[in-house]
């Protein structure tokens, strides 16, 4: 006889939460949200900064025009784990200015690469695979899609003029931690921001590919070749330009070719996104659908008990845009502390709908949640305060930044109230 000896407040736990994630947001989550906007500054033309305020309550609200070609919008991932400032800083020091940034996706704070749970594409390279949550893309032509998008990748042992007639073998992940792959058997792909495979791996071959053209693009054939070969259970570090192919189980089997000098193809999509992928970033859950609230927890891949926690008032940050596809917001709301409360996902939905949100997504929260403003006397313009109640700046996977070429846009100054969800 098995004898089930999980607590019974767990089991309670976990059957308030199903029901929590089952039921529909209700307009009762959102009609207390009543926050008013402060004065307007245009950090440079098309992008605008503004706090909202009630009592007990405080958002920060950008809004970016899509259709300003020198705006670019960009998925960064930290080297390792970096906070939203020593991000900015770090892209201020390049050709491109920061004009504004929020935090990400959530992700796994022991690690030491900083690995987000969900997909992300930098500038048009693959850096982490999608997982069932939510996700931000936007195409070359900065067209935004929140969905769920998921990984189709595969191999060959060709060069860039033989992919028609090869034979492709599937890839079944991209950065997956040893202690998370449940499979016996498989061939993963290892990306720099992964860092390198420690020794602690199930027996299997490893592909060093030095170098990758172009660089893990999604949408595009990339091809290079073998450098060495290595066996699993030695610490071998991923080349800044290339990656590596790992090879275990019955899989080992496709690697027995495997030699120094051997071509490399591989090619990675992100349907039902069709085509490239110019910037991805991951969290969840999905706040807004065709402009509705649509907190859609039950839908997406988060632990019962854990998204009964996440969905309590927190601090938040969350994207979203406009039906046209022309305007999109990043939203960073304070809380625990005196002046905010922090809030619901259904308040957050509420208050991103009545921005105007026709689709829209939460990213991480709590003491992750912050946004930074590059305008004269603004910077890091949001209070961010951890589960212990102090102030911080956490350390991030990624956020998603508006940048510029230095020198391209000019901000303005204070100008009068931002339109939108204070107003009604």
């Amino acid at each position: 006889m098995t004898i089930d000896r999980t607590p019974r407040i767990l089991v309670g736990l976990a059957a308030t939460a199903t029901l929590l994630l089952q039921a529909p947001a209700t307009p009762a989550q959102s009609k207390s949200i009543n926050l008013k906007p402060g004065p307007l500054t245009t950090v440079a033309p098309g992008l605008t900064y503004a706090k909202w305020e009630q009592q007990g309550l405080i958002a920060h609200v950008t809004e970016i025009a899509l259709d300003r070609p020198e705006l670019h919008l960009r998925s960064i991932k930290s080297k390792g784990k970096e906070s939203l400032r020593e991000l900015a800083t770090r892209l201020d020091a390049g050709d491109e200015k920061v004009l504004c940034g929020i935090n990400g996706d959530y992700f796994r704070q022991s690690s030491a690469a900083g690995l987000p749970f969900g997909g992300q594409v930098s500038d048009g390279r693959m850096i982490f695979a999608p997982m069932k949550r939510s996700l931000l893309s936007l195409s070359p032509t900065r067209e935004p899609t929140i969905g769920l998008a998921e990984l189709k990748a595969k191999f060959s042992f060709a060069t860039a003029d033989m992919v028609s007639d090869s034979t492709w073998y599937k890839l079944e992940d991209v950065n997956v931690p040893v202690q998370e792959d449940g499979k016996k058997s498989g061939i993963v792909l290892y990306t720099p921001e992964f860092l390198g495979l420690d020794g602690d791996r199930p027996k299997g071959t490893i592909a060093v590919i030095e170098t990758i053209e172009p660089r893990l693009q999604v949408g595009d054939v990339c091809t290079g070749r073998v450098a060495r070969v290595e066996a699993a259970g030695a610490a071998v570090d991923v080349p800044d330009g290339g990656c590596l192919l790992y090879f275990y189980g019955d899989s080992r089997r496709s690697s027995s070719s495997l030699k120094p000098g051997k071509p490399i193809a591989l090619k990675l999509e992100l349907p039902p996104v069709t085509g490239s992928v110019e910037q991805a970033i991951g969290g969840g859950p999905r706040l807004v659908r065709n402009g509705k609230v649509a907190v859609e927890l039950d839908k997406e891949d988060f632990e019962p008990v854990y998204a009964m926690e996440i969905s309590k008032r927190h601090p938040r940050s969350a994207v979203g845009f406009d039906k046209e596809k022309r305007r999109l917001w990043l939203v960073m709301v304070e809380g625990r502390h005196e002046g905010s409360r922090g809030m619901t996902f259904g308040e957050l939905a509420g208050f991103l709908d009545k921005l105007g949100c026709w689709q829209a997504m939460a990213f991480d929260g709590g003491g992750s949640a912050g946004m930074y403003v590059g305008a004269d006397g603004l910077g890091f313009v949001s209070r961010s305060i951890g589960g212990g109640g102090h102030e911080e700046e956490r350390e991030l996977a990624n956020a998603l930044f508006v940048t510029t070429r230095k020198g391209q846009a000019e901000g303005g100054g204070a100008g009068g109230a931002a339109g939108g969800a204070g107003e009604e």
